[in-house]
C-alpha cells in the first residue's frame, strides 16, 4: 500500500508518503478523502514557494493523525534564508465529520522570509469500485465548483438521489498570539479540473505563521433505506462513534473548527485505549500489541447498532461479515462491546428471502455491505451481498463466546431469534445436497466465485493445479460448523431446551464422523483443503487444515499429526504459515492465496496449536509472528505478505496492494495474548480458567484489564526455574479464577 491512512468513524484520508493526493490520471493509487464508500476529495496538493524544502520526518502511527516536517535547503543566493533556518510542520487529522490539515512555519533565522502558501483541491465523487478499477458501468458525473472568499468547494447530485458537497476553508493565523483570521489575502481560483488557493505570508525572525485547511463533506440522503430488518429498523446510518467524547464541528468560515477537531481526534483514541487491557514485561510484544490496539481503535465505525470493526483501509472500510466477526472474536478479551456491536449490526441485515442476484437466503449473514453510488443503483450486488459460506457459523460462534465472556442475558435473548434463523440456514441452504457439509456455489451475476476466506478466483485447486468446480465444501468451514453446533448445544442445555441441545449434539457427532471419512488424507497425513462438486478431495497442503485445530473435529492422534505438518518447512515460512505449501503445483509466494502468509490465518492456527497442547509447534509460530512484526513500520502487520522463506529473504516481503491496517491483522497480538494466558472465561458458570505459558524468549508478562463477567482481571506471569509463577493482581469480574493443570509448564524451545 502506497501511503498512510488516518480514520475516524466513517471518514478516512488516504494520502501518499507526503500526505498528499495527485490530481487526475496521476492519482494511480486511489488516494483521497472517503466517506460512504465515496471519494469526496480526489486531489490535495500542497506547496510552499519557493520550493526549497527537504522532508525531515513523517509519522502516522496513531491512526487519527499524521505529521510531516520539513526544513529548507542551502541558499541559492544571498537573498535566500540560511539553510535549516525554517521549519514547516503539516499536521493532518480527521474527527469523523471533517479532515483538517494544520500547518505552521517557524523562522529561526535573523531576517524576514517571504513565502507563498498554495493548495490545490479536486473532487470526483467516485465510487470505491471505480477507484479500485472494477469493470462496471460508471455513471456520468457533472461536478460543479464554487468559491466564496476563503471558502471553496464542489457539488454533485448522484444518480442514486444523494446530494454531495465537499466544502474547503483555508484560514491563516496572523496575530502574535496565533489568533485566527479570515485572511483576506487567501485567494481561490479555478484551475483545470481543480481549485487552487494561494496566500502570501511573511514570517518574521523568531516568529511563526500558522494555517488550517478544513475539508468537510456533507451528504443529503433522502433515501437511506437498504434491505435488512432488525430491532433498530432498516436504515443504514453512520452514527457518532461510541468512543468519541467530542461532537464534530463543521467548518465555520472563520477557522474556529481547528481546535475542536484536534480535541476530538486526540481524546477519542485515548479514551478507548485507556479502557483496553495493557501489556508489560516484554517490550517487543508490548509494542506490537499496543500498535494493534491503536489500529483497532481507528478501524471502529458505528453504523447505528454499536461499535463495529470495518475490515480494513483503504479498500474495505465498510461492514463485512467474516472479517469483522473474526476480528471481534480475536479481541473479545479486550473489548466485548465490539463483539456486541458486530453481532447487532449483522443481525440487523440478516438474510430475509431468496434472492439469487445477491446470493441471499433466509437466515444467512451478509458478506459485504457497500454504500456507494454503484451499489445503491444496482450496478454491483453489494447492497448488501451475502456470498459467504462461513459468516453464518462464525456469527453463531461469536455469539456463543460473547455469552461465555459476559453472561449478558438480555442481549442473548435479543439475539436468540437471529441465532435460530442462522442454525436453520446451516441445516437447509448451507447444506445444499444433504450430505452434512456446508458448501457454496455462486448464484449472483457479478458475485464472488469462491466464498470462503480465500476468495480469490484461483484459490481452490487440485493437486495437478486445475481449478476445482463447485459446489465447494471447505475444511475450515466444517470446523466452524462443528464449533457452532457444540457451542449452541451447550447453550440450549443451559436454557433448559434439552431436545434442541440433543439435536445439535447429534449433528456435531455426525459431522465429525463424515469429516474424517471425507477430508482426512491418510497417505499424506493431511486434511484436504476442500471437497469439489463431485465430493473429490482437493488433495493439497494448505493452511485451511491448521484452522481445523480450533475445533473438536480431530481425535488427538490426528490433531498431533496436523500440528506437526503445518510447521514443516514447506508450510512455515519462518514468519508465518503459508496459505499453500511450497511443494504444491500452484504455489506462488507472491499470490493472494496460493502461498502468501496472512497474519490472521496464522494467529488462528497458533490458537489451535495451543488448544491442542502442541506447545513446541505453537512456539515456532509465535517466534515467526514476532519476527514478522518487527520488520514492518510501527510493528503493524499488514493484511498479508509474500510467502518467501527466511532463506530467500531475511525479512518478510510486502505484498504490493495489501491493506494496512487490516482489522484481523491488527487483532493478531490480542488473540496471541489470550492463547498464551490460556484465558477461558465461563461467566454463566461463574468461573475463569487460566493456563498460562511463556515462550522461551519471554521472561515476564503482566496484563492488566482483561475483560470478563462484570469487570476486569489482571495477572502477572513470570518465568521460574520450574515453570511459571502466576499472580492474580486484580479481579473485579465476579468470577472465580482456576489455574488449570499444566499452568506451571514452560513452552519448550522450538
Amino acid at each position: 500500500m502506497d501511503g498512510w491512512v488516518i480514520k475516524e468513524n466513517d471518514l478516512f484520508w488516504y494520502g501518499d508518503e507526503e500526505g498528499l493526493s495527485a490530481h487526475g490520471v496521476e492519482n494511480v493509487s486511489g488516494h483521497g478523502l472517503y466517506t460512504r464508500d465515496t471519494r469526496v476529495l480526489s486531489a490535495l496538493g500542497w506547496r510552499m514557494a519557493p520550493d526549497v524544502w527537504v522532508r525531515l520526518d513523517a509519522v502516522a502511527a496513531s491512526g487519527a493523525e499524521s505529521v510531516y516536517r520539513y526544513t529548507n535547503r542551502p541558499p541559492r543566493s544571498e537573498a535566500d534564508p540560511a539553510r535549516e533556518s525554517l521549519l514547516v510542520e503539516r499536521r493532518q487529522r480527521v474527527d469523523g465529520s471533517c479532515f483538517q490539515e494544520s500547518g505552521i512555519v517557524r523562522n529561526f533565522g535573523d531576517r524576514p522570509v517571504h513565502l507563498e502558501l498554495e493548495y490545490q483541491l479536486a473532487a470526483d465523487f467516485a465510487d470505491m469500485f471505480e477507484v479500485r478499477g472494477f469493470g462496471v458501468e460508471h455513471p456520468e458525473r457533472e461536478v460543479r465548483s464554487f468559491i466564496a472568499g476563503n471558502v471553496c468547494g464542489f457539488n454533485y447530485h448522484s444518480s442514486d438521489g444523494r446530494a454531495w458537497e465537499t466544502r474547503a476553508e483555508l484560514a491563516v493565523a496572523t496575530g502574535p498570539e496565533g489568533e485566527q483570521s479570515r485572511a483576506p489575502s487567501v485567494a481561490w481560483s479555478d484551475a483545470p479540473g481543480a481549485l487552487c488557493g494561494r496566500c502570501p505570508i511573511t514570517v518574521m525572525p523568531g516568529g511563526a505563521v500558522a494555517w488550517t485547511l478544513t475539508v468537510t463533506p456533507v451528504v443529503e440522503d433522502p433515501a437511506a433505506v437498504v434491505h435488512g430488518v432488525g430491532s433498530a429498523g432498516d436504515v443504514l446510518c453512520v452514527s457518532e462513534n461510541v468512543s468519541r467524547k467530542t461532537a464534530p464541528r463543521p467548518a465555520s468560515g472563520d477557522g474556529a473548527g481547528a481546535e475542536s477537531a484536534l480535541v476530538a481526534c486526540v481524546s477519542a483514541p485515548g479514551a478507548w485505549l485507556d479502557d483496553a487491557p495493557s501489556v508489560a514485561g516484554d517490550d517487543a510484544f508490548r509494542r506490537w500489541y499496543e500498535q494493534g490496539m491503536r489500529d483497532l481503535r481507528m478501524l471502529q465505525s458505528d453504523f447505528g447498532f454499536g461499535p463495529f470493526l470495518v475490515a480494513g483501509v483503504p479498500w474495505y472500510a465498510v461492514p463485512f461479515g467474516r472479517d469483522s466477526l473474526i476480528a471481534a472474536r480475536q479481541i473479545l478479551s479486550a473489548a466485548p462491546e465490539i463483539a456486541r456491536g458486530t453481532l447487532a449490526t449483522l443481525a440487523s441485515f440478516q438474510g430475509q428471502r431468496e434472492d439469487r442476484s445477491r446470493d441471499e437466503q433466509p437466515g444467512k449473514i451478509l458478506h459485504e455491505l457497500r454504500d456507494g453510488e454503484l451499489a445503491r443503483t444496482g450496478r454491483v450486488p453489494f447492497r448488501p451481498y451475502y456470498g459467504s459460506i462461513d459468516a453464518t457459523p462464525l456469527f453463531l460462534i461469536l455469539l456463543a463466546d460473547y455469552w461465555r465472556f459476559t453472561a449478558d442475558e438480555r442481549f442473548i435473548e435479543r439475539m436468540l431469534p437471529h441465532a435460530e434463523r442462522a442454525l436453520r440456514w446451516m441445516q437447509t441452504y448451507g447444506d445444499r445436497d444433504g450430505d452434512g457439509f456446508l458448501e457454496y456455489e455462486r448464484e449472483a451475476e457479478g458475485g464472488i466465485a469462491n466464498q470462503g476466506w480465500k476468495d480469490s478466483g484461483d484459490s481452490m485447486v487440485h493437486a495437478d493445479g486445475s481449478l476445482a468446480r463447485g459446489p465447494i465444501a471447505l475444511a475450515e468451514v466444517q470446523a466452524y460448523a462443528h464449533r457452532a453446533y457444540e457451542a449452541w448445544s451447550d447453550m440450549y442445555r443451559e436454557m433448559g431446551e434439552g431436545k434442541k441441545a440433543d439435536e445439535l449434539k447429534g449433528r456435531a457427532e455426525e459431522l465429525r464422523a463424515r469429516f474424517l471419512r471425507a477430508f482426512w488424507l491418510p497417505d499424506k497425513g493431511e486434511i484436504a483443503m476442500a471437497l469439489d462438486g463431485w465430493k473429490r478431495p482437493l488433495s493439497v497442503a494448505s493452511s485451511n487444515m491448521g484452522q481445523v485445530l480450533l475445533s473438536n473435529l480431530l481425535p488427538p492422534e490426528l490433531a498431533e499429526v496436523v500440528a506437526r505438518r503445518v510447521v514443516d518447512e514447506d508450510m512455515f515460512s519462518g514468519f508465518g504459515i503459508r496459505t499453500l505449501s511450497a511443494k504444491e503445483r500452484r504455489y506462488n509466494p507472491m499470490s493472494y492465496h496460493n502461498g502468501s502468509v496472512w497474519p490472521h490465518d496464522t494467529s488462528l492456527i497458533f490458537a489451535g496449536l495451543v488448544r491442542q497442547g502442541a506447545w513446541t509447534e505453537a512456539e515456532r509460530v509465535f517466534e515467526g509472528l514476532m519476527r514478522a512484526q518487527a520488520h514492518f513500520p510501527h510493528h503493524r502487520l499488514p493484511e498479508l505478505f509474500c510467502g518467501f522463506s527466511r532463506d530467500e529473504s531475511p525479512r518478510p516481503v510486502p505484498y504490493p496492494v495489501s491493506c494496512s491496517p487490516q482489522a484481523w491483522a491488527a487483532a493478531v497480538p490480542a488473540m496471541v495474548l489470550e492463547s498464551l494466558l490460556g484465558f477461558r472465561p465461563d461467566a454463566p458458570r461463574g468461573e475463569i480458567a487460566l493456563c498460562p505459558r511463556l515462550p522461551e524468549g519471554m521472561k515476564e508478562l503482566v496484563v492488566r484489564g482483561l475483560r470478563a463477567g462484570r469487570g476486569t482481571l489482571s495477572v502477572s506471569v513470570t518465568r521460574t526455574e520450574t515453570g511459571v509463577a502466576v499472580d492474580i493482581l486484580e479481579n473485579s469480574t465476579g468470577l472465580d479464577v482456576t489455574l488449570e493443570r499444566g499452568a506451571k509448564e514452560v513452552m519448550s524451545a522450538g
